[in-house]
């Protein structure tokens, strides 16, 4: 909760910002006993960022009035839960209220349950999503999110209940995403591309209760033994299961009293932890990122201020749901807006020109390597992709030849290099106006909402302009932690700044020159790797005596998987087999695009192996 005051002739504007309750009330007497509101004539409150008021807000008002006397304390711009509150005490007859508008709401204070229900209430028939065989408006997504989250309530879920989704990008995905938050349950963002074994170990790492399935490999491969898999009591924790393939009938099916009341009785807060989304650490098993609707909509709303959302915006929606990016800086930026979202069925390069053609797409966020396809492909044209006016770029390292390459083939377009962490997304990004130079040599200035700073890894003292260091961050949507992982595991150190284990320097600027990454993540086409899953399985093959696993750059996925084996004496390796064999256990993705075979690593003095020397011995051989 802050409180901000300007005083201009007579009039005192005090804005408060965040939830008055019984805690942060003794925070706001303190802020307003300071003020000297006597002076005023008029004093208004601004409410527009105040989403709660609780009894021992209300006192405060009071005596505020009670200081004031004059006349009436104006209270403007309170949504419909402050409105209600006052009403109900009576307290509407003290001062003098006016509510906000449907286009002065400040949608990012909401939890995602409200969030919605608002949308609804001011927009309610607005198309906003299209997966390029229908359209929903804001009430059709209302109700089959309803529908969906009186299923999974029949099947057990309440609050609290942890629920993964895993799937290609849909209606329903997006559907169950919000059946999840009406519920008041925890989101749990699956990558549909991993295989079995890999979701039973993330239904332990994450208690995962209910599992909604959607579009994924294993519906073509096995789906018969692969939610049998899922669902074995010895190997996971996934108890129930739900098909998010099934149409969802918005038209005709109507959910029960029951569920309805049942739904419009749990409350929930725009800070309660939400969505769980599963990254790498530096140990290489998998984490936990938890982050609450506050985070990810004001993260959203950054987003939608350097993009300068214009009215026939439509967005082209290409990024996985499962990722940050995809989640945040699409979706949840464009429903924050009323922007168009228009699903790609296909995220092809051509398919993708196809849909920005036929939809008159204006923004797009993607990845280095899906732009760069489309550049190449043998569907591009100009003419085609004439309406894309903006288009973030993030998830992956991009060179300056290719951000050269891509203003030329795509020459309506402004570009914006984004920077940022599954555990707060944005970081940085750069700006309209900004030059070539900050586009093709930076990641942009740290967003306002946040403070960065540049630590020496070796001294831990703050790095002066033009030094490399580890980035750390603080910021009003950093996640709250990892998922019961350890302390000493959690990257926060005593002051509160999160280390990031990514290197980078501030300019005279203030603008971020992104070095690399301290921890062995490999980003391929905007998916984090960690090397030693894959290097555990491949130690493991019969005639592996040990394998190391690096990332090599690539122009067109920004790195690749590199393996290098050490074999056992006397055997015959056959590279096709050690593949088959990865592929048993590791999702497309991280199997290794190229292997190299050694005699021995090269070790450095202590014993252990030179990775810089083997990394750059790999690149030198090629693929």
């Amino acid at each position: 909760m802050k409180v901000n005051s300007i005083f201009e002739e007579g009039r005192m504007t005090i804005q408060i910002d965040g939830s008055i309750d019984s805690i942060t009330s003794s925070e706001l007497h303190k802020e307003l006993s300071v003020l000297e509101i006597e002076k005023a004539d008029e004093v208004e409150l601004d409410f527009s960022r105040a989403h709660y008021i609780s009894s021992a807000g209300l006192r405060e008002l009071l005596v505020l009035q009670k200081r004031f006397g004059k006349k009436k304390l104006k209270i403007r711009n309170a949504d419909s839960n402050v409105l209600e509150i006052l009403s109900v005490t009576g307290f509407d007859n003290i001062f003098d209220i006016a509510g906000a508008s449907a286009d002065e709401l400040d949608y990012s204070l909401y939890s995602f349950k409200e969030f919605l229900s608002r949308k609804v209430q001011n927009h309610q028939d607005e198309i906003i999503l299209n997966d390029t065989f229908s359209d929903w408006s804001w009430k059709d997504l209302d109700r089959a999110s309803d529908i969906i989250a009186e299923d999974l309530i029949q099947l057990g879920a309440k609050k609290g209940s942890h629920i993964a989704i895993c799937g290609g990008n849909s209606l329903n995905w997006i559907a169950t995403f919000y059946a999840i938050q009406k519920i008041g349950a925890m989101a749990i963002l699956v990558n549909p591309l991993l295989k079995g074994n890999e979701i039973c170990f993330l239904s332990h790492a994450g208690d995962i209760e209910f599992f909604c399935h959607g579009i994924g490999p294993w519906l073509r491969d096995d789906p018969v033994s692969f939610l049998k898999e899922i669902t074995d009591p010895s190997k996971s924790r996934i108890q129930k299961l739900y098909d998010m393939t099934r149409p969802v009938d918005i038209r005709q099916r109507e959910i029960s009293g029951i569920a309805m009341n049942f739904l419009s009785s749990i409350q929930v807060r725009n800070d309660d932890p939400c969505v769980m989304i599963f990254t790498s650490g530096s140990t290489g098993v998998p984490k936990g990122v938890l982050l609450s609707s506050y985070n990810m909509l004001k993260a959203a709303k950054c987003g939608t201020e350097v993009m300068e959302k214009q009215d026939n915006d439509v967005m082209c929606l290409v990024l996985p749901l499962f990722h940050i990016f995809g989640l945040v800086a699409s979706l949840t930026m464009a429903l924050l807006s009323d922007m168009k979202v228009v699903l790609a069925p296909r995220v092809k390069p051509d398919s993708i020109i196809e849909i920005t053609e036929k939809y008159h797409c204006t923004v797009l966020m993607s990845v280095p390597t899906l732009l760069l396809g489309m550049a190449a492909s043998p569907e591009y044209s100009p003419e085609k992709i004439s309406s894309l006016r903006f288009c973030g770029i993030g998830g992956a390292p991009i060179g300056e030849t290719q951000i050269l390459f891509l203003q030329k083939q795509f020459p309506n377009t402004s570009f914006a290099i984004v920077y940022g962490l599954s555990e707060m997304s944005p970081v940085s990004f750069t700006r309209k106006g900004d030059t070539v130079e900050h586009i093709t040599k930076t990641v942009g200035q740290p967003i306002d909402l946040i403070r960065l700073k540049i630590q020496d890894v070796e001294t831990k003292e703050e790095c002066e302009t033009g030094k490399v260091g580890e980035i750390l961050i603080k910021g009003e949507f950093l996640m709250s932690g990892y998922y019961k992982t350890p302390i000493e595991k959690q990257d926060f150190d005593n002051e509160g700044w999160f280390h990031t284990g990514d290197l980078g320097y501030l300019d005279e600027e203030n603008y971020i020159h992104f070095e690399g990454r301290k921890k062995e993540l490999i980003i391929r086409g905007g998916e984090n790797i960690f090397p030693g899953e894959i290097r555990d399985i491949a130690s493991k093959y019969k005639d592996v005596f040990a394998a190391q696993i690096i990332g090599l750059p690539d122009d067109y996925f920004g790195e690749i998987v590199g393996c290098a084996l050490v074999l056992k004496e006397n055997v015959s390796f056959n590279e096709e087999d050690f593949k088959n064999y990865l592929k048993e256990y590791l999702a497309p993705h991280k199997i290794p695009s190229c292997i190299h075979i050694y005699d021995a690593f090269p070790l450095l003095a202590n014993g252990k192996v030179d990775m810089l020397t083997l990394k750059k011995d790999m690149i030198e051989r090629g693929r």
